[in-house]
């Protein structure tokens, strides 16, 4: 994680800002001391000591970290965009990143592998309580530009949520568009040849969008198909028309 709090004072501090000297810091969801962690290749952040064991920021990556970083320099840095934070504490939700845009309030959240597709719902559903517009935000992956892509269970939920749409992050503010057409392929059976629907999928991209003028906040009802549901949320979605 990015973010702690300071403990002799109570206020919360970056983990590039921070000095050893300033210790203890502890989590803000769990209240357990973390360690802070800065050098020279990985971007600085503070750390859970075993064999303490909390969710927030497990399974983060060094990508992930600097996706954060980068987006929310870039938004605190943009004449749009007020109270820009980092990791704030809603209590059932800590987004990446919130913000008002336009005085709209906003949460980015970026896709970790390691999160269940009941902690995604779950975490939309909270934000849609709060009158919060969410945008979850996987990283782009070479694997998308291959012919075929086998999207995991939680890319499916959110192609659901989104409209039939994928957003991934490229870098800084931009993010790319993608759209899974379906693909069938041919099953031979014992008198004939069928097609059946594969697990596989066409990635099709669209332009790259920039979060600060493409976006808009849109709401959508509860929704469900097959082993697809998604509750009644707020969205940030994009305003292009469909490239596919």
């Amino acid at each position: 994680m990015l973010t702690a709090i300071r403990q002799h004072d109570g206020r919360k501090v970056a983990a590039w800002e921070a000095e050893r000297c300033e210790r203890p810091f502890v989590c803000h969801c769990c209240d357990s001391v973390v360690t802070l962690r800065r050098g020279g290749v990985r971007a600085a952040h503070f750390a859970h000591q075993p064999p303490v064991v909390c969710e927030y920021g497990a399974g983060e990556s060094e990508e992930h970290r600097r996706c954060k970083i980068a987006i929310y320099e870039e938004l605190s840095r943009h004449p749009r965009v007020r109270k820009c934070e980092m990791e704030r504490n809603l209590g059932a939700v800590r987004p990446d990143i919130s913000a008002y845009l336009d005085d709209v309030p906003i949460a980015v959240e970026v896709q970790l592998s390691a999160l269940s597709l009941d902690t995604i719902r779950h975490r939309t559903a909270e934000y849609e309580a709060r009158g919060i517009y969410v945008l979850w935000l996987p990283l782009y992956a070479a694997g998308l530009r291959r012919e075929l892509y086998r999207p995991r269970p939680w890319e499916r939920w959110l192609h659901a949520a989104y409209f039939g749409r994928v957003y991934y992050w490229l870098e800084g503010l931009r993010v790319v568009p993608v759209h899974f057409r379906d693909y069938r392929t041919e099953v031979r059976g014992r008198t004939r040849t069928f097609q059946k629907l594969s697990d596989s999928k066409v990635p099709l991209e669209g332009p790259p969008l920039v979060l600060t003028e493409d976006f808009q906040p849109r709401r959508r009802d509860a929704w469900s198909h097959e082993s697809l549901a998604v509750p009644r949320a707020r969205l940030l979605v994009d305003v292009k028309p469909r490239w596919y």
